[in-house]
């Protein structure tokens, strides 16, 4: 009898090791995901761009030629700003003050000519109908007479043609309104005419003697913002333009005697100037190429560096020439910029998703997602910034490399290859 209880003893501490070998399988891996597997925030990769650029104000230097007003007065203009002019155009007339009420004069009798005109066509329409009817009236009381005369009616004749008559004034009355209206058209033309002439003796013509963009801005700075004196500019000149304000509005065209008025833009490109700090200016060389933004215009323009100083106080002046936007930046002076020293397009991610980073290869690993575990794969950089890189696949790498979609782990630190992932 014991020995058949030990038995039944042995049996269940069997079962129940059983019992525990089983919840121990089942139970430990999901407590293992649940503990690391839970709160790992995932991603997947993406196509992007990135930038690598310097935000700083700059100033526009270019070939300008400046034109006085030959006198007081109002101008109109025949180029418009930004627009492209040849040598011995008219780039616009100014007209003096004893011309601005002929011009006035001019305007109201244009208003008048118009007027008399659309009332002539008024009544040549009504009336036309009514000269049309008369016409025939009298070709038929004509037909009338020459029977009446071959039948030797003399009475009837004579009515026919009292009858005649008073049809021929009745046109003539028409005819007459007509003629009026056409000789009032023709003596307010004449007028114009007189007018046209007296303001053609006051005008005086704004004619360029070069080729260029016009522009009407004028803030004083065309003689020290010149492409033959870059080398003369320093940063104080520059933070010396930063403070000024142009006083002429885009949309003033009044005129001073001898004054400037409009200014010629030459060449076919310009320059994009600006300051920087001796960190910030090393990575800047002659000859460089690189990509501006124009904030201002929201357009990027290609470029070399065409002149970089001497340390000037602690700072360099860089000039960056490039020939886009010349027409766009006409009316501009002082622009701000984003100076693009590279740019690059791929697979792109955040920096702190990388791990093992080495700068002089070039390459990292990333995490990625792979039947709910973590795999950490090698990935070459392309190019980057502080906050994220463009990646791609390092060369000759088979075993299941990034693609685009990829599932990947934003933060895999602490992350452990072949950990659950949720």
């Amino acid at each position: 009898m014991p020995e058949e209880n030990k038995s039944k003893i042995n049996g269940r501490i069997k079962l129940g090791g059983l019992l525990i070998v089983l919840f121990l399988l089942l139970y430990v891996p999901s407590f293992i995901f649940w503990v690391y597997g839970k709160n790992i925030n995932t991603d997947i990769i993406r196509m992007g761009e990135l930038e690598d650029y310097v935000t700083t104000d700059a100033y526009i230097v270019r070939d300008e030629t400046v034109i006085n007003s030959p006198s007081d007065g109002i101008s109109v203009r025949n180029i418009e700003e930004g627009d492209k002019n040849g040598v011995g155009d008219t780039i616009a007339t100014v007209l003096n003050q004893s011309s601005e009420k002929l011009l006035e004069n001019l305007k109201a009798l244009d208003l008048r000519i118009i007027e008399a005109k659309r009332e002539k066509t008024k009544n040549d329409n009504f009336f036309s109908e009514d000269i049309k009817k008369l016409d025939e009236e009298i070709q038929k009381k004509l037909v009338l007479v020459i029977d009446h005369s071959n039948n030797n009616s003399i009475s009837a004749v004579k009515q026919i043609k009292d009858q005649i008559d008073e049809l021929i004034k009745k046109k003539a009355t028409i005819s007459g309104d007509l003629s009026y209206t056409d000789a009032n058209i023709k003596a307010l033309e004449n007028e114009k005419k007189i007018l046209q002439d007296s303001i053609n003796a006051n005008k005086r013509n704004i004619v360029s003697n070069s080729s260029g963009i016009i522009s009407y801005m004028i803030d004083g700075y065309e003689g020290v913002l010149n492409s033959e004196k870059i080398s003369e500019i320093t940063p104080q000149i520059l933070d010396m333009i930063k403070a000024v304000e142009n006083d002429r509005k885009m949309d003033d065209l009044s005129t001073q005697y001898n004054k400037p008025f409009v200014k010629v833009i030459g060449g076919i490109d310009y320059y994009i100037v600006f300051s920087m700090e001796r960190e910030g200016a090393e990575g800047f060389k002659v000859d460089d190429y690189l990509n501006v933004r124009i904030n201002d215009i929201d357009r990027v323009v290609d470029g070399t560096v065409a002149y970089k100083s001497n340390e000037i106080d602690g700072k360099y002046v860089i000039a960056v020439r490039t020939d886009k936007a010349l027409s766009d930046t006409a009316s501009l002076r002082v622009i701000n910029v984003e100076l693009i020293k590279s740019h690059y397009e791929g697979l792109i991610v955040p920096v702190k998703s990388l791990v093992n980073i080495d700068m002089n290869t070039m390459q990292a690993e990333i995490a990625l997602v792979k039947a709910r575990r973590a795999k950490f794969v090698p990935v070459k950089i392309i190019g980057r910034n502080n906050d994220f890189a463009v990646i791609d696949n390092i060369e000759n790498y088979k075993d299941g490399g990034v693609s685009l979609y990829s599932s990947y782990i934003i933060n895999p630190k602490n992350i452990e290859e072949g950990q659950i992932i949720n």
